[in-house]
């Protein structure tokens, strides 16, 4: 099974598919890549359970608009969700646990742009002792956050999603590969939104993952994935580290 974690394909909701036709060409596409399943991550800003009341609201009929123009074709199916920034102690805020993935207790954070401080590490933490699981998403792009600050987020109870077009970009290249070896990597996902800058690319993805860390690699992740959405988790002496392949197929 073939599992995007991280998409944006509801339409006229967030920076993501323009319109409904756009949201279904998005799926298709996806659909002809192999994938099963998709989890729609659209952005969502919480400072108050206003905001959350709101997102889930206009959540639900973007979700029904796509709905009715994929009436009669050959989708993934689509698990709702969000990607939530990390604005403040989300601990605080009501009704963030209906933001998780589906019917799970995980839940996607986007981490700040901005410098990181001792605590934006803390509203994390606080986060993974709440009951939740955050999965931190796109965890490549915070490459240029201070060292010991990715250091404390890595230690904590958390998952680590990374980009499939991520694993293509030589910019990446030695942070995923130490992020592998180190099991902190543990799902993919397109980031999809639109079809032309953003595409989905999980094919481009899986063929890139197999040729750098090997079959199994590909598999443990959609692994992971997939026992994420059936309610299983993933474990701590579950986790797996991944050696880059040499140039005789070898694992360095």
């Amino acid at each position: 099974m073939i599992i995007d974690f991280h998409s944006h394909i509801l339409p006229e909701f967030d920076d993501g598919a323009e319109n409904s036709k756009i949201a279904l060409a998005m799926l298709k596409k996806s659909r002809a890549q192999g994938v099963d399943t998709v989890v729609s991550t659209s952005h969502c800003y919480p400072y108050t359970s206003h905001d959350v009341d709101k997102f889930l609201e206009d959540r639900a009929a973007a979700y029904r608009r796509l709905m009715k123009a994929a009436e009669g074709e050959d989708i993934p199916d689509i698990i709702p969700a969000c990607e939530l920034h990390l604005t403040c102690d989300l601990t605080g805020i009501g009704g963030i646990e209906d933001l998780c993935v589906g019917k799970t207790n995980y839940i996607l954070i986007e981490m700040p742009v901005r410098k990181w401080t001792d605590d934006i590490i803390d509203y994390v933490y606080k986060l993974s002792i709440s009951g939740l699981k955050p999965i931190i998403v796109h965890d490549e792009r915070n490459i240029g956050q201070p060292k010991e600050m990715l250091e404390a987020l890595h230690s904590l109870d958390i998952l680590i999603q990374i980009n499939s077009g991520s694993f293509g970009m030589p910019v990446y290249k030695k942070f995923i590969d130490r992020m592998m070896k180190e099991k902190l990597v543990h799902l993919v996902g397109t980031d999809m939104h639109n079809l032309s800058s953003r595409p989905p690319d999980m094919d481009k993805g899986r063929k890139n993952i197999i040729k750098r860390y090997g079959t199994d690699c590909w598999e443990y992740l959609m692994g992971n994935a997939e026992q994420i959405l059936n309610g299983g988790g993933i474990h701590y002496h579950d986790m797996r580290g991944f050696r880059k392949k040499t140039l005789f197929g070898r694992h360095g």
